[in-house]
């Protein structure tokens, strides 16, 4: 299996493919690019004798994301209850080969009320021979009556040492693997990522810079240096969907942070909550500046 890191769990999940013991739902909880997806699809391919490149070409297989808005060309806010009624129809129907059906629903946390009732009732009467894998990075945002129905499952960030092998078998330098294995923050995903793309690569020392001063700067500087985001004429929405990355790129060293300093762990918690906080009013009819500035007080 190419997965890196998390081996007690991908063996655990593999044990229990061997075995025929599955249960009907997981839901596997942790970080962005931590190995969730990777980890699922690769079993989903061994469940259902195929390989991960030919998964989206297997009727057996149901992916369950977040649509695309056709006017923005982005992704939409939440998985909408049509999806998951579509879903209950496929996942009831016969397996087209005889076999297993596999359901991978992503970002399971942005089921809507509607949605996740109605998959609520998926999971209280599964059909036979049917796997359902939640996806997820707070598991505090699904219902309690859906997490109560599942084997969860939590995917904790990866050692360095594994994951500068892993770059090390992709084909990467070992100067720069050392250098992502520092910009990954234990993210297998990331890592890979940082690897493939020079632009990802670089902006993330452009945010690392970018934190770093804004950390050690009284705060009317600090505002100063985020002008350059929300100072840029290019539209409220694509402010937010700059800020995002930037906000995700936070909340990240602050979790590398209080891993690392345990008597500040309290601290870099608040602070984590806090970004947190702002990202997900991004959405929300709020004072885009008001918010920021607010949580520049604090960081």
């Amino acid at each position: 299996m190419n997965f890196c890191g998390n081996q007690k769990i991908a063996n655990f999940l593999q044990s229990a493919f061997k075995n025929g013991h599955f249960s009907h739902a997981y839901c596997l909880i942790g970080q962005s690019q931590v190995g969730k997806r990777t980890l699922c699809k690769e079993l989903a391919a061994k469940i259902l004798d195929t390989e991960v490149e030919k998964l989206s070409y297997n009727p057996d297989f149901l992916y369950i994301e977040r649509l695309e808005d056709e006017k923005t060309q982005k992704k939409k806010k939440e998985i909408s209850v049509e999806q998951i009624r579509e879903l209950k129809e496929k996942i009831f129907n016969s397996s087209w080969l005889s076999g297993y059906k596999v359901v991978i629903l992503d970002e399971g946390e942005l089921l809507n009320e509607e949605s996740a009732n109605a998959f609520l009732k998926i999971l209280e009467e599964p059909p036979e021979k049917s796997i359902i894998f939640i996806l997820t990075e707070d598991d505090n945002l699904l219902l309690p009556t859906i997490k109560s129905r599942c084997q969860c499952l939590e995917m904790a960030a990866v050692s360095s040492d594994e994951i500068f092998n892993f770059l090390n078998n992709l084909g990467c330098l070992e100067e720069q693997a050392r250098e992502i294995v520092r910009m990954c923050w234990g993210r297998p995903g990331k890592a890979k990522e940082l690897f493939e793309s020079s632009e990802a690569y670089d902006q993330n020392f452009v945010e690392q810079n970018r934190l770093e001063k804004i950390l050690e700067s009284p705060l009317y500087t600090r505002w100063q240096m985020m002008e350059d985001v929300l100072g840029e004429k290019i539209g409220l929405v694509k402010t937010k969907e700059k800020l995002v990355p930037i906000l995700d790129y936070w909340m990240m060293f602050f979790r590398d942070k209080m891993i690392n300093d345990l008597p500040q762990s309290a601290n870099y918690q608040f602070k984590i909550d806090k970004t947190n906080q702002i990202k997900k009013i991004l959405n929300a009819n709020v004072n885009m500046r008001l918010a920021i500035e607010d949580l520049l007080t604090i960081i």
